[in-house]
C-alpha cells in the first residue's frame, strides 16, 4: 500500500462536509481570529464572545460547535466562511492524521491499493 504522502498531492476536496461533523476542537490562531471577525464585520472581543470557547488544551481559543457537535459554520455541506476559515482547517488533511473518514482520502487510498 502507498504511504498518504504520496496521495495527498491528488487530494481535491470534494466538498462533502465530513471532516466539519467530526468530533474535537478546531483550534484557532490569533490571526485566524482577526480575519474570522473581520469577514463576520465584528470586533475581534465580539467575535471572541459570541464564536469562541477555550480549548481543551487551555492554552488557546477554540471554535463553538453547533448542537450536534459539528462546526457551527457548517451549512448543509458546506463551511459559511470557507475563504476566511481557520488555519487548522485549511490544512487539512496534509496537516493531519486521517485513518478514515474522509470520502475523498477513502477513494485515492481505494485506488492505490488496486494499482
Amino acid at each position: 500500500m502507498r504511504d498518504d504522502r504520496e496521495l495527498l498531492p491528488r487530494f481535491k476536496c470534494n466538498g462533502c462536509g465530513a471532516c466539519c461533523r467530526w468530533g474535537g476542537a478546531v483550534l484557532l490562531e490569533e490571526a485566524d481570529i482577526e480575519r474570522l471577525a473581520g469577514c463576520m464585520g465584528l470586533e475581534v472581543d465580539a467575535f471572541i464572545q459570541r464564536h469562541t470557547r477555550l480549548a481543551p488544551n487551555r492554552r488557546q481559543l477554540a471554535l463553538l460547535d453547533a448542537e450536534d457537535g459539528s462546526c457551527a459554520f457548517l451549512e448543509g455541506d458546506r463551511c459559511s466562511v470557507y475563504e476566511d476559515r481557520p488555519w487548522q482547517c485549511r490544512s487539512f488533511p496534509h496537516a493531519w492524521s486521517v485513518a478514515e473518514g474522509c470520502p475523498e482520502l477513502d477513494r485515492l487510498r481505494s485506488a492505490a491499493k488496486k494499482i
